[in-house]
């Protein structure tokens, strides 16, 4: 098969492989569809703290299983799959309390093991949720995306009227919009580049600010009536932006942060007792894809929109290239083998 690796900061190539073969108890998948999600394109950049090569990357993806092994009993052959990169080890601490998205030995393909920016990719049973006829394999990629934006309304508890701060409007940020939305709260979301301003817009956003025009916080203030934010969601990855949540927040808020950086984001304790703060971290997800596949079948949660850009296996580099250089228009780049 034909399989791209990541060799180096910026050194990608493809190369021909043997298939992958099965366990008894996997799927030989036949892949569509795979996504280049804002980690990859750090590892691409050399920016990830944990770069990790070489490696297959692909953590997004969707497609149909081919082959599967001796002892499966998963979905049957010719079944159309989203799929959940993560496999956890079920026996720690984090997976016995429920946490399993934290599990000390996770593995994600992609990361640990081989990914899916290939022809074909190997996956376990509870990888695999399959999707409608009528669902294209690229709507089906974003479905790991989706599960990013319920993981961080999950862990910030956005209630009904909650004025929400979406800190970047590229696909998980726009996808913490749709699930926030979903969840009743009251939205404004800050980007500069326009065309992602305009989809947030689309997507149901209250209110889109353009940092570089407009002060963030003057509209922050104005769109919570001057009591400051009850969430702030960091979804650019820049730790300058995870610094600025803490000026945006209001009392009792709650400020997530999805930067990957071994940068320091500097807290005052001061600000954390006197306002009750309470700041997390988020990683993987805990939704239910089966829930998350049925959701975008209906069209409420539009994510087939985040697609903006499509590139035969071949041009996979180009894709990462791209995506690196947010040339306009992109919001989500997707390879289709």
């Amino acid at each position: 098969m034909k399989a791209w690796f990541l060799t180096g900061p910026r050194q990608l190539e493809i190369r021909d492989t043997p298939d992958p073969t099965p366990g008894p108890d996997e799927a030989l998948i036949r892949v569509r569809a795979v996504g280049i999600c804002g980690s990859d394109a750090e590892c691409f950049e050399g920016k990830h703290p944990l770069p990790n090569y070489p490696r297959l990357p692909g953590h997004e993806f969707a497609g149909e299983v081919a082959a599967v092994g001796s002892a499966w009993r998963g979905p049957p052959v010719g079944t159309r799959v989203a799929v959940d990169p993560a496999l956890s080890c079920g026996h720690c601490y984090a997976c016995r309390h429920g946490r399993h998205n934290c599990c000390t030995e996770v593995s994600i393909a992609g990361v640990h093991r081989p990914g899916a920016m290939a022809e074909y990719a190997v996956c376990s049973a509870s990888q695999l949720f399959p999707i409608p006829d009528e669902m294209s394999f690229e709507t089906a990629a974003v479905i790991e995306t989706l599960s990013i934006g319920a993981q961080v309304v999950h862990r910030t508890e956005v209630q009904e009227d909650d004025r929400v701060v979406v800190l970047g409007a590229g696909p998980i940020g726009l996808s913490c919009l749709m699930m926030g939305r979903r969840r009743g709260a009251r939205v404004l979301v800050s980007e500069p580049l326009c065309w992602r301003l305009s989809l947030a817009e689309d997507l149901g956003a209250d209110r889109c600010v353009n940092p570089e025009v407009y002060s963030l916080s003057d509209a922050v203030a104005e769109f919570t009536d001057g009591c400051g934010a009850h969430v702030v969601i960091e979804a650019t990855g820049e730790v300058a932006c995870a610094q600025s949540a803490f000026s945006l927040i209001g009392q009792a808020g709650r400020i997530v942060i999805l930067a990957l950086s071994e940068d320091p984001v500097h807290v005052q304790p001061w600000q954390l007792v006197r306002q009750e703060l309470t700041v997390l971290g988020t990683r993987l997800s805990l939704a239910d894809f089966s829930e998350l596949v049925e959701l975008a079948a209906s069209g409420r949660t539009p994510i087939d929109r985040l697609v903006t850009h499509r590139y035969p296996l071949h041009e996979a580099d180009r894709a990462f290239q791209d995506v690196c250089a947010r040339v306009d228009g992109l919001v989500k780049a997707v390879v289709l083998p």
